[in-house]
């Protein structure tokens, strides 16, 4: 009996919560036709002005669901009142005091599409950037009236909306800006950068513009973390910082972005100085020293500077400055290049965490006759090679020699077959 109960219970209150937040059913009235359940109860007038009178009756007492109701007869049956914009804002209101926000949404989307000259247009507009931030900043999504998870889509979905129809108004730089917050939360940082570029490209006087320009810089500072350090995502973020600073320098956020910069210009520094390291080690005390010096001009005040200074004046007490100039060198011959990649190459290889040592030597192969004959020719001690005392050619001038013919009483060599 218990294990029954413990599903059951559990059971009813989930059907009676879905059955309370089910959609009102629809309903027919002669004359009037169909119409939602939620008017069954609501005294329907004769003119627009009597049926927006007693919805502002039912807000005044607090009804909010009835107030709704009767602000929407007003469009139902009078679509082209001059009331119809105000009552469709109203019963929006309504919705928003009952926490309906995607309903409340519906309407103001409805204002602005179906009365876009009326008054009500902007507040409209106004309105919807209320209920999207809202989803931003974590509103959970209704699903059949249950709330789900928060919806980055959802306030994407809707701050598109508010640009599209009021690309102009003073609202939009704000809904554009939020399309990149959206989009930045969901992780679409290519995405996000774009949206937050728009802003400044469209909005430039806008208030937003130097909050997205920033925006920007920390969106790539943030990529640049997530997998330990990614240079590329770096190099951007110091860029897009820069820039900011360059064109909103009294900025409320130029303090943080100079702070920005110190970050990405000390991992920066870091990253030289342990290429300086690698290059000492290896005895190339100049490449070392230029990352050393790199290391001072990226970062003069940096611990890392201090111990850069040291090394590089115990380089220069070894090696001199004459050796240690920029440009010193002699030019490149083609020759020069081919071994200056091979030894870099090899630095590289020796580098590498795996790296065993350097491959066996190649046994030397042993000369063939043919060889070693060539090389008798060739030896001035040799009788045979022609430069002896007795050579008949010594008459003959060096480039006018005659070819060399073996004796005829010299048998060739058998070639060496190798064993069965």
């Amino acid at each position: 009996m218990k294990q029954t109960l413990r599903y059951v219970v559990p059971l009813v209150v989930v059907i009676l919560t879905l059955a309370q937040r089910s959609p009102a059913p629809i309903i027919y009235r002669e004359g009037e036709g169909f119409l939602p359940g939620e008017v069954e109860d609501i005294e329907i007038k004769k003119n627009a002005q009597e049926q927006f009178d007693l919805a502002q009756r039912y807000e005044e007492r607090g009804d909010w669901g009835h107030a709704g109701a009767s602000y929407r007869m007003v469009v139902r049956r009078f679509p082209r009142a001059d009331l119809a914009p105000a009552a469709l804002f109203n019963s929006a209101r309504m919705y928003e005091k009952q926490g309906k926000l995607e309903k409340a949404f519906r309407d103001y989307q409805s204002i602005v599409e179906k009365y876009p000259r009326s008054e009500n247009f902007e507040p409209a507009l106004e309105a919807e950037y209320t209920i999207a931030k809202a989803y931003l900043d974590g509103k959970r999504v209704d699903v059949y009236g249950v709330p789900t998870l928060p919806s980055m889509a959802k306030a994407e979905e809707m701050f598109k909306k508010i640009v599209t129809n009021g690309p102009f108004s003073k609202i939009a730089p704000l809904a554009q800006f939020g399309i990149g917050q959206a989009l930045e939360k969901s992780g679409s940082i290519t995405s996000a950068v774009t949206a937050y570029q728009q802003v400044v490209d469209r909005y430039p006087n806008s208030e937003v513009a130097a909050d997205a320009m920033y925006q920007i810089g920390y969106v790539y500072l943030q990529a640049s973390r997530a997998t330990g350090y990614d240079e590329t995502a770096a190099v951007r973020a110091q860029e897009a910082f820069e820039d900011y600073l360059v064109k909103y320098p009294n900025s409320h956020k130029a303090a943080q972005a100079q702070d920005n910069l110190k970050t990405l210009q000390g991992r920066k520094s870091n990253d030289a100085f342990n290429i300086a390291r690698f290059y000492d080690k290896q005895r190339n005390y100049k490449a070392a020293y230029v990352y050393y010096n790199e290391v001072l001009q990226q970062q003069p005040d940096s611990q890392q500077a201090n111990r850069a200074k040291t090394r590089m004046d115990q380089i220069r007490t070894k090696m001199g400055d004459e050796a240690l100039k920029i440009g010193t060198e002699n030019p490149e011959t083609g020759q020069t290049q081919a071994e200056r990649r091979r030894l870099q190459a090899q630095v590289d290889t020796t580098s590498r965490p795996d790296f065993v040592g350097p491959p066996a030597p190649s046994p030397t192969p042993t000369p063939t006759p043919a060889a070693n004959r060539a090389a008798n020719t060739n030896n001035p001690n040799n009788p045979a090679s022609g430069n002896s005392g007795n050579n008949p050619t010594n008459g003959v001038p060096e480039n006018q020699k005659a070819p060399m013919v073996p004796p005829n009483d010299v048998k060739p060599a058998e070639p060496n077959l190798p064993s069965q």
